[in-house]
C-alpha cells in the first residue's frame, strides 16, 4: 500500500504558530524487529497512523531562571566616613548583630566630646540663671546634640541585621564612602526563591511544584501568585492560561546555591511541536512517552508537556529532528529501534539498491513485519 501523503518538517517562527502543515499519514510499512518468535520469510503487516510535524526553535521561548535568596540586603554606609576595617570576607557566615564593617571613629568621637562639654556648660548656666525657662531650653538642646553625636559614633560600627552569608564586598579599608553607598551584600540562604511561569490550575498558594535545579529534581512551594511577568509573555504562544508564581525551596541543608539555573515544564529546552493528545502514552515507570519515525526507524522520546490546545492537541518539547513524523497510533506495539519501510519495498534484499538508506539487518532471531 502506498503513502497517502508525505510532508517534510522545518523550524517555524512563532508567527506561523497556528498554521496547520500536518497531514495525517496512514501507511503500510515493513518493520524488522528482534523477537523471541521464530524467524519467518514473510513480513507481517501492521497499520501505523503518523503525522508530519512542524518544529519551533526553543530559543524563541527561552527565559533564564535562577535561584535567589528570599532575604538579601545590600549593607550600606549609614554616614559619610572612611572605612577603618572590614571584619568579614566573602563566603563567611555571619550571626545577627555581628560586626561587619568599622568606619573611622575619630570625627564622631570628637563630636561626642564637644557635645558633652556643651551639656556641662548649659547645666552650669541653668543653675545660676535667673531666667530658668531659657536656660532649661539651652540645656535640653545641648543634651539632644549629645544624643545625636553618640548615635553617629555608634553608626561607625556596622552590624549584620540578620543571620546570613556574606556575598560580595564593595569597599576596602581606607576608602571614603558616602552615606547610602553599598559596602557589602548579605543574604539568608536557608530559603531560596525563583519566579516561574505556571499553569493557572497549578497556581495555588502552598502547592508543591516540581522543577529542576541544574538537572537535579527538586520541589518548591508556591509562595506568591502574581500577574504574568513581561518576560513570560512569549509563552502564551504555547499555553494561554498561565500566570507568574514565586516558589520557595527549603535550603536548610545548603544543597542549593543562589544563582543556580532552574528549568520548569513551561519553558522548552528542545524543539517544540504540536501533536495529537492521543500520541502521548505512559511508560510502566509512570513517565510520558511519544513515538516517532526517524529515517525509517521507530524511536521513543520523553516529551516535555507544554500547553493544551483544546481537547485533542497539545504542544510538546522533545529532542525532535528535521523530518521526524509523530506516530498517532499503531495496530500493535512497536519497540524502540524497530526498522520500517513502505510496503513497496517488500521482497527486496539487503543488497538491493532500492533498500531504504541506513537500514541494517536486525540481530537474529529476526521477525519481519509489514504494515
Amino acid at each position: 500500500m502506498q503513502f497517502l501523503a508525505k510532508t517534510s518538517t522545518a523550524f517555524a517562527s512563532p508567527d506561523h504558530r497556528f498554521s496547520r502543515f500536518w497531514i495525517l499519514l496512514a501507511a503500510m510499512l515493513i518493520t524488522t524487529t528482534a523477537s523471541a518468535q521464530p524467524a519467518t520469510d514473510q513480513p507481517q503487516t501492521v497499520s501505523i497512523q503518523r503525522e508530519a510535524i512542524t518544529l519551533r526553535h526553543p530559543r524563541d521561548y527561552y527565559v533564564p531562571l535562577n535561584l535567589k535568596p528570599v532575604r538579601s540586603l545590600s549593607v550600606a554606609a549609614p554616614i559619610d566616613g572612611i572605612v577603618y576595617s572590614i571584619d568579614v570576607k566573602s563566603g563567611d557566615k555571619s550571626s545577627a548583630k555581628a560586626v561587619l564593617v568599622r568606619l573611622d571613629p575619630s570625627i564622631p568621637e570628637a563630636e561626642v566630646a564637644r557635645a558633652q562639654a556643651a551639656v556641662e556648660v548649659a547645666s552650669q548656666e541653668h543653675k545660676t540663671s535667673t531666667n530658668k525657662a531659657i536656660s532649661k531650653a539651652k540645656l535640653d538642646l545641648a543634651e539632644a546634640e549629645l544624643k545625636i553625636a553618640n548615635i553617629r559614633l555608634e553608626q561607625t560600627i556596622i552590624r549584620a541585621p540578620f543571620e546570613g552569608e556574606i556575598f560580595r564586598i564593595f569597599a576596602a579599608p581606607g576608602a571614603f564612602v558616602r552615606a547610602g553607598e553599598p559596602l557589602l551584600e548579605l543574604a539568608d540562604t536557608s530559603k531560596l526563591q525563583v519566579e516561574i511561569p505556571l499553569a493557572r490550575e497549578q497556581a495555588q498558594k502552598g502547592a508543591n511544584i516540581n522543577l529542576n535545579v541544574e538537572e537535579q529534581a527538586a520541589q518548591a512551594a508556591v509562595d506568591q501568585i502574581l500577574p504574568l511577568a513581561p518576560q513570560f509573555e512569549k509563552l502564551r504562544d504555547l499555553a494561554n492560561s498561565i500566570t507568574s508564581a514565586v516558589v520557595v525551596l527549603d535550603n536548610k541543608s545548603k544543597q542549593y546555591r543562589p544563582g543556580q539555573a532552574v528549568s520548569v515544564t513551561l519553558i522548552p529546552r528542545y524543539p517544540i511541536a504540536e501533536i495529537p493528545t492521543i500520541s502521548v502514552s505512559n511508560t510502566p515507570e509512570g513517565e510520558r512517552k511519544i513515538q516517532i519515525v526517524r529515517e525509517n526507524v521507530i524511536r521513543d522520546l520523553k516529551p516535555q508537556i507544554l500547553g493544551q490546545i483544546g481537547p485533542e492537541r497539545l504542544f510538546v518539547s522533545a529532542p525532535f529532528s528535521k523530518d521526524d513524523e509523530i506516530i498517532v497510533s499503531t495496530s500493535q506495539p512497536l519497540p524502540d529501534g524497530t526498522q520500517v519501510q513502505p510496503t513497496q519495498k517488500i521482497g527486496k534484499t539487503e543488497a538491493d539498491p532500492g533498500t531504504t538508506p541506513g537500514r541494517t539487518p536486525a540481530k537474529p532471531p529476526e521477525k519481519k513485519v509489514s504494515f
